[in-house]
C-alpha cells in the first residue's frame, strides 16, 4: 500500500519530460515511463499490453510501423485492453525496466487489471512479434479475465442458473440496448471472438451458451439457434450468418443493427513511422553534420564519452542481478575501460574506483541497483565528468538513427587498437570482453543474435594475436554493414558501406580483373592511426579550451 500512495504522489507532481519515441497517442499508445507504468498497471479495470523498447534498437525501430498497425487493429478493443510503450534506453526509466526484468528488447508483455509486481509476478510474456501470433495470445489472455466495470464483457458463459429475468439485467447499464446470445461448441472460440468483434458496439451486451439446451431458458429453440440477438423488452430474433465463424456472426449483427440505424465506434487512423525528412535540426547540430560528412574519417571523444556514459548510467544500471559470468564480463568490461580510458581526468578517476568496487565486492553477486548508486555516488566526489551532450562523429541525419550503436561500434575498435600497444592484457581478452557484454548486457535482442551466431562462425576465442584481434573486429564490423546496407534503419546520409573505403585508404584494397581484396597489413596500420590515442578530436565538445575544461 506504502508503494502504491508513493506511486500516485510522484504521478502527482512529477514533471512533464518531452522525449523522442517511436511512438504517439495518435497510434493508440501511450508512452509510460519510471512513474507513471506501475501506477497504470494498477489502476485499470482493463488488461494491458507493454512494450518494453531501447530507441536505438534496430529490431524496436523495424518493429515500430508492424506495432502501430496491430495497434489501430486492437483500438476497438479499449474497452479490455490500453496499450503502452516504455523506452528503456531513457536515462529516467533503468529502475522500471531493471524491476520488470527487461533484458532484451522489444520485449511484449500482458498484464491483468489491478496488476501489482513482485519478484515472482513481471507478467506473461510473448513469444512472438508475428502480429497474428500476437492477435491469437491477446484474444486468448484477455478473454479469461473476470472483468468488473459497467461497460465491460463477460466472456463467462451461461449457466443452467441464469433466465431471461437475469438475462435482461444487462439491460439496466447505462447504454446497451440489445442482448447476444451465442452458441459456442466445445473446443471452439466462436463465442468469445465474437465478442472481441463487437466491442466497438457498446449498445451490445455479449453472451456465451456452450450448451445448446440453455437457449430453452430463454423461450428458444435449443435445436436450431445458434445466435440471437434480444432487445431490452425480451423480444428476439435469430440471426442468420453466412457461415459459423466469428467474423460472420459480427457482421450479422452488425447489419442488423444498422438496419435500426445504430452505429460503432470506429477506430481512428494510425501515424507513420518517424520520417526523416521532416526533421528538424538545431544549428549546432547542422554544423556538426555538415563537417562530419566533408572531413576526412576521424574518431571523436565525443562519442566514447557518450557511449560510456551510456553504458554506466543506463545499459548495466539496468541488469536486475550480475552473478557469475555476467559478473565476471561486467569486471572485464571495466578492466579494459578503465586501463584504456579516452574521458578526462576525473573520468579516469571514475572508472578505476569503480572497477576496483565492483572487483571488491563481497560475496559473488551485485545488484544492478547497488552498481546505479555507486556511479551516482562516486560521480558526486568528483567535478563533472560527462561533457559530451550530442554524438559527433556518430551524428545522424535523422530521428533514432546511428547514436548509441555507433558509439559503441567506435569504443570497441578505439580499444582493440590500445590494447594492442601495450602488454598488459592478454591476446583476445578484449574481443572476450565484447562478446560478454554483447551476451549478458546489450539490450538489442536482433542484434544480440546475429552478434553472437557471428562470433561462433568467425571463432572469436581462438584470436591469438592483438594485431588479428583489430582485424576480427574489423572484419565483423563489415560484415554487420553488408547485413543492414540498405535497411530500413540505415541513416541516407551514413550508408553502410565496407570500410575505409579507396578514397579514404587506397592501399587497403587490392585490385585484380577478377575481384576486389583487401590488404590485411595495410588496414591494420590505417586502423591503429585512426584510433590512435593522439588523434582523438575535440570537436564537439562544449568547453571553450578542449576537453579537460
Amino acid at each position: 500500500m506504502f508503494r502504491l500512495i508513493l506511486l500516485l504522489l510522484l504521478h502527482c507532481v512529477a514533471a512533464t519530460v518531452t522525449e523522442p519515441s517511436l511512438y504517439s497517442a495518435e497510434d493508440n499508445v501511450k508512452i509510460l515511463n519510471n512513474d507513471t507504468l506501475e501506477l497504470q498497471l494498477y489502476s485499470s479495470h482493463s488488461c494491458k499490453l507493454v512494450q518494453f523498447i531501447n530507441y536505438f534498437c534496430g529490431d524496436c525501430r523495424r518493429f515500430a510501423g508492424t506495432f502501430k498497425q496491430l495497434a489501430w487493429k486492437l483500438y476497438g478493443w479499449q474497452r479490455v485492453l490500453s496499450i503502452y510503450v516504455v523506452d528503456c534506453a531513457q536515462e529516467r526509466n533503468v529502475q522500471i525496466c531493471r524491476d520488470f526484468d527487461i533484458r532484451k528488447t522489444p520485449t511484449l508483455r500482458l498484464y491483468p487489471p489491478a496488476f501489482q509486481r513482485t519478484e515472482q509476478k513481471l507478467g506473461f510474456e510473448l513469444d512472438s512479434l508475428v502480429p497474428d501470433d500476437i492477435f491469437v495470445q491477446l484474444a486468448e489472455f484477455v478473454g479469461k479475465v473476470k472483468y468488473t466495470a459497467f461497460d465491460q464483457p463477460n466472456f463467462e458463459p451461461l449457466t443452467a442458473a441464469d433466465t431471461k429475468k437475469t438475462l435482461l439485467n444487462h439491460c439496466t447499464t447505462a447504454g446497451t440496448k440489445y442482448i447476444v446470445l451465442v452458441y459456442q461448441p466445445v473446443g471452439s472460440t466462436l463465442g468469445r471472438d465474437t465478442i472481441l468483434g463487437l466491442l466497438t458496439w457498446p449498445i451490445v451486451a455479449v453472451r456465451i451458451l456452450s450448451d445448446r439446451r440453455l437457449f430453452d431458458n430463454f423461450g428458444l429453440n435449443p435445436t436450431s439457434d445458434s445466435l440471437i440477438i434480444m432487445d431490452c423488452l425480451g423480444k428476439s430474433l435469430t440471426l442468420q450468418p453466412q457461415n459459423d465463424s466469428s467474423t460472420a456472426y459480427v457482421t450479422s449483427v452488425q447489419q442488423y443493427l444498422q438496419s435500426k440505424a445504430y452505429t460503432s465506434v470506429m477506430p481512428h487512423s494510425t501515424t507513420t513511422p518517424p520520417n526523416i525528412n521532416s526533421y528538424l535540426v538545431d544549428e549546432e547540430q547542422a554544423a556538426i553534420l555538415a563537417t562530419v560528412l566533408q572531413g576526412a574519417p576521424k574518431i571523436y571523444r565525443a562519442d566514447l564519452e557518450q557511449a560510456i556514459d551510456k553504458l554506466l548510467h543506463i545499459e548495466l544500471p539496468k541488469v536486475r542481478v550480475f552473478a557469475g559470468d555476467s559478473l565476471l564480463a561486467l569486471r572485464q568490461l571495466l578492466n579494459v575501460m578503465h586501463r584504456f580510458s579516452p574521458l578526462n581526468r576525473n573520468g579516469n578517476i571514475l572508472l578505476a574506483r569503480l572497477y576496483e568496487f565492483v572487483n571488491g565486492i563481497g560475496g559473488d553477486e551485485l545488484s544492478g541497483f547497488a552498481f546505479q548508486a555507486q556511479v551516482q555516488l562516486l560521480e558526486s566526489m568528483l567535478p563533472k565528468v560527462f561533457k559530451a551532450r550530442r554524438y559527433v562523429g556518430c551524428i545522424a541525419s535523422g530521428p533514432f538513427l546511428r547514436g548509441f550503436t555507433c558509439s559503441l561500434w567506435t569504443l570497441f575498435h578505439y580499444l582493440t587498437v590500445q590494447t594492442a600497444r601495450s602488454p598488459v592484457l592478454p591476446a583476445g581478452f578484449v574481443l572476450g570482453t565484447i562478446h560478454g557484454f554483447v551476451r549478458h548486457f546489450f539490450g538489442c535482442k536482433d542484434c544480440v543474435q546475429h552478434f553472437l551466431g557471428m562470433a561462433e562462425r568467425r571463432r572469436i576465442f581462438s584470436v591469438s594475436s592483438r594485431d588479428e584481434e583489430i582485424l576480427w573486429l574489423w572484419e565483423a564490423h563489415n560484415e554487420v554493414n553488408q547485413r543492414l546496407a540498405g535497411d530500413s534503419i540505415e541513416d541516407p546520409k551514413f550508408p553502410k558501406l565496407q570500410f575505409p573505403s579507396h578514397s579514404v585508404c587506397d592501399k587497403c584494397q587490392m585490385h585484380t580483373p577478377q575481384n576486389t581484396t583487401w590488404s590485411r597489413p595495410e588496414v591494420l596500420e590505417f586502423l591503429k592511426r585512426l584510433y590512435d590515442v593522439k588523434n582523438l578530436s575535440n570537436y564537439g565538445l562544449p568547453t571553450a579550451i578542449g576537453y579537460e575544461g
